[in-house]
């Protein structure tokens, strides 16, 4: 595979064969079972590698990412999405910002439709738009104990985005 060959500048890494490939090569150094994470040390670069899964609601688990050490935040992983040369790359960073958000709570649609309105790539644009479900205005914040103004608001905002990305894969 041709992406193999640039994973010293890779900070995620999506495709099945090459983690098995370097989990093979690299130290096993621990595994949080509550988190159901293993975190691998590359002895040749004394990198730090975490082995994760997102979409673990799917069958089979979800899809297995390997990621550098620290994580990419938010908006290095908008900027790996928007502009990493790698597939399995936007692959990984569009899936982990959809998993930090269910998970952590970690709001990304406004920052990602904002560089997205600001890049020329429609290929791209509609590649992240399909991959962060950017284009479903599904309120995805928990409504239990909120006002009826609050959940309306909410779910204006997802609508808001939903319909910004619509426009964006009609260009």
């Amino acid at each position: 595979m041709t992406e193999n060959k640039n994973i010293s500048t890779k900070c995620l890494i999506a495709d099945d064969s090459i983690i098995e490939q370097l989990k093979k090569q690299m130290q096993f150094v621990d595994r949080d079972n509550a988190n159901w994470t293993e975190t691998y040390l590359d002895n040749n670069t004394g990198v730090k590698w975490l082995y994760y899964r997102v979409n673990t609601e799917l069958q089979g688990g979800g899809y297995p990412i390997l990621g550098r050490l620290p994580l990419p935040d938010k908006v290095q992983l908008i900027e790996l999405a928007l502009f990493s040369e790698s597939e399995d790359e936007v692959f990984a960073a569009c899936r982990t910002l959809t998993d930090n958000e269910e998970i952590l709570k970690i709001d990304f649609r406004e920052d990602l439709i904002n560089w997205l309105e600001n890049i020329n790539d429609n290929q791209r644009q509609k590649r992240v738009i399909k991959l962060t479900g950017l284009d479903s205005g599904m309120n995805r914040r928990e409504i239990l104990g909120k006002r009826l103004d609050q959940v309306n608001s909410d779910s204006s905002y997802f609508k808001n985005i939903a319909d910004r990305a619509e426009k964006l894969k009609r260009r």
